[in-house]
């Protein structure tokens, strides 16, 4: 008797969501920093791995830097536990988009934080500006 066997491409396995089922997760080997300025404003996202809630904490306060305007950050587990803050920014402008970007980007046990600097007298950015500069 021949066994039918599916063959099927490593892309065709994610598609299906079996990484899922297998316990496979995206996350990111070691941390990441990216600066951009807007409108006076200069953003600085710094990101890392971690794999609990604790460790996720110890990520902020070893990066946070209380020279910034706002540290804000969001987090994301693997067991769906997730956290944002928005260290004094308007309502769901900061913590929100941060974490809208790591659930975008499929990652889970990551964490980023986002300083803010303003620079100079530095300008308005709005809601629509900040969401911008944090997401």
């Amino acid at each position: 008797r021949r066994s039918s066997v599916v063959r099927m491409s490593a892309a065709s396995l994610w598609l299906i969501g079996l990484p899922a089922v297998l316990g496979i997760i995206k996350t990111l080997r070691d941390t990441v920093r990216y600066e951009e300025v807007i409108r006076k404003s200069r953003f600085i996202a710094t990101a890392g791995p971690c794999s609990s809630a604790g460790s996720a904490n110890e990520f902020i306060k070893r990066v946070a830097d209380p020279k910034a305007r706002h540290n804000c950050f969001a987090w994301k587990l693997a067991n769906g536990d997730s956290r944002t803050n928005g260290d004094g920014e308007p309502g769901g402008t900061a913590g929100p988009p941060i974490l809208k970007a790591i659930s975008g980007a499929g990652l889970h046990d990551v964490v980023v934080l986002v300083s803010r600097y303003r620079l100079g007298e530095g300008a308005k950015l709005g809601t629509g500006g900040v969401v911008r500069g944090y997401g």
